[in-house]
């Protein structure tokens, strides 16, 4: 009787458990903070996640509060009792417990700069903190075609021990394992689109994309005007007037978030925080940073604004298309 009781006990411990991740799910849905952590793509797992975790817990309430006997114990010729001690249960249930706790208390915020420094500023679509090693004009590469982008003349490119396959009118950028394509007329359209117009803003669709065109062929948009949203983040190695406007980008979760950003100068930027949220505005230009030729804003305009209500951009190239 005594071991039939405590395996109730922790099946119904199993189900609280079960219910306080399907609050917690639910909190950041209702609140608008799950962007904080996943990509709209991702949403909807969401959405089913807590329906599942909803009637698992239910289920597991149920059974241990039923008091019936074959609701614990399922006949399949198993003991499935709880042998472990008190301390080793406690401590399996304080792994579950913490994070939900912590979630359902504790305000949601955004990826900061302390994050940028560990993973370090992306220039483009290239390495961490310098850009790729570029051959050639890689925006005439562009027009020309992938087999002129890529190495390898068979169509296929390797990276971290990954093959994936191209179509011939399909530009790919390798990302955490992540395969983005994108048409080569979309690039063309929107290379014209930034080389016709006097003021380049980067909006939040095509973030990523823009940012892309401008470290691969920094020379094609010298004294361009280009309005870019982001917060301050500062290289220990910076001038005392330089910064960089920088932004998350997502693929799926805040795990694989790569930091995004532009170089920036203006007199005023010792005074500027890290993390500040800016509006900045002012004349493209270049500079060498590392030995890398890198786009370079002088700023003209600088604006103190607040976190925008969803600070991330995601890696989602299709909405070019939009």
């Amino acid at each position: 009787m005594q071991k039939r009781r405590d395996f109730s006990y922790h099946i119904l411990f199993q189900g609280i458990i079960l219910i306080g991740f399907f609050l917690l799910i639910f909190k950041l849905i209702v609140t608008g903070n799950i962007h904080y952590f996943i990509a709209p793509k991702m949403v909807p797992f969401a959405y089913f996640s807590v329906i599942v975790l909803f009637i698992l817990g239910v289920i597991q309430i149920w059974r241990g509060t039923s008091g019936k006997i074959e609701d614990v114990y399922c006949g399949c010729g198993f003991i499935h009792d709880q042998g472990s001690s008190f301390l080793h249960s406690l401590v399996v249930y304080t792994l579950f417990i913490c994070p939900v706790l912590t979630g359902l208390i504790f305000p949601n915020t955004a990826l900061d700069s302390s994050v940028a420094a560990n993973r370090g500023i992306k220039y483009g679509s290239g390495l961490y903190t310098k850009p790729p090693e570029v051959k050639g004009n890689l925006a005439e590469e562009y027009l020309q075609g992938p087999e002129a982008y890529m190495e390898n003349s068979d169509g296929k490119i390797d990276e971290q021990g990954a093959d994936q396959e191209i179509g011939s009118n399909d530009h790919v950028e390798m990302e955490n394992n992540n395969v983005v394509y994108m048409t080569i007329e979309e690039m063309d359209q929107l290379a014209k689109e930034l080389e016709n117009s006097e003021k380049i803003t980067l909006d939040e669709k095509r973030y990523l994309a823009i940012m892309d065109l401008l470290h691969t062929d920094p020379q094609l948009f010298i004294g361009k005007e280009l309005e870019l949203v982001g917060f301050v983040y500062k290289e220990p190695d910076f001038e005392e007037d330089q910064f960089v406007v920088a932004r998350f980008a997502v693929s799926c979760c805040v795990a694989d978030a790569s930091v995004y950003g532009l170089v920036a100068s203006i007199t005023e930027a010792s005074s500027l925080h890290v993390d500040q949220w800016v509006k900045a505005t002012g004349t493209l230009d270049t500079i060498k940073l590392d030995g890398w030729e890198l786009p370079f804003l002088r700023i003209t305009q600088l604006e103190k604004i607040d976190q925008p209500d969803n600070p991330y951009v995601y890696e989602v190239y299709t909405q070019l298309t939009e």
